[in-house]
C-alpha cells in the first residue's frame, strides 16, 4: 500500500506493501544505488525500487559482545524524497547520524530487530533511529 503524508506518495504495491513481512520481503527486490557508508558493522545505502522509482534509505548496524556469536543486528528502510537523496548523495560518506535520524520525521518506516538470543521483530516504525553499533 501506498503511504501518503503532507501530500506525498511513497512508494507502490512492489515495493511498499501494507504488510510489514511482505515489505521485509520486497525491500530485497531494490535496487542499491549507491553506497554511502561501508563499514562492517555500520552500512547505509539508498535503494530503489525497478517499478516506480521509489528510493530508500537502508540503514543495517550490529553491536558485536565477543561472545558466542548471535550479535545484536537492526536494519531500517524507509522511503525517501527525490530532495532527501540528492542530499545524501552529495554528502556522501561524510553523512552523519544527525542528518540520518532528522530524516523523515512522522514517516513510516520499516524495522526489522535481530536481538541477542531472542526471535526476529520485523515491524512499522516511524522515522529513523540508527541503532548502536561497533
Amino acid at each position: 500500500m501506498s503511504e501518503e503524508l503532507s501530500g506525498k506518495t511513497f512508494g507502490c504495491e512492489k515495493c511498499w506493501p501494507f504488510s510489514a513481512e511482505a515489505a521485509d520481503e520486497a525491500w530485497r527486490t531494490l535496487i542499491p544505488v549507491v553506497e554511502l557508508i561501508d563499514e562492517s558493522h555500520f552500512h547505509v545505502m539508498i535503494r530503489e525500487c525497478s517499478g516506480c522509482s521509489q528510493k530508500f534509505i537502508s540503514i543495517f548496524t550490529e553491536m558485536i559482545d565477543w561472545s558466542e556469536g548471535d550479535d545484536p543486528q537492526y536494519w531500517t528502510l524507509m522511503p525517501i524524497t527525490e530532495d532527501e537523496a540528492a542530499d545524501l548523495m552529495r554528502r556522501g560518506d561524510s553523512v552523519t547520524e544527525e542528518v540520518l535520524n532528522s530524516l523523515g520525521k512522522g514517516r513510516r518506516s520499516l524495522q526489522h530487530d535481530h536481538p541477542k538470543g531472542k526471535p526476529t521483530r520485523i515491524c512499522w516504525g516511524v522515522g529513523i533511529l540508527v541503532g548502536p553499533h561497533d
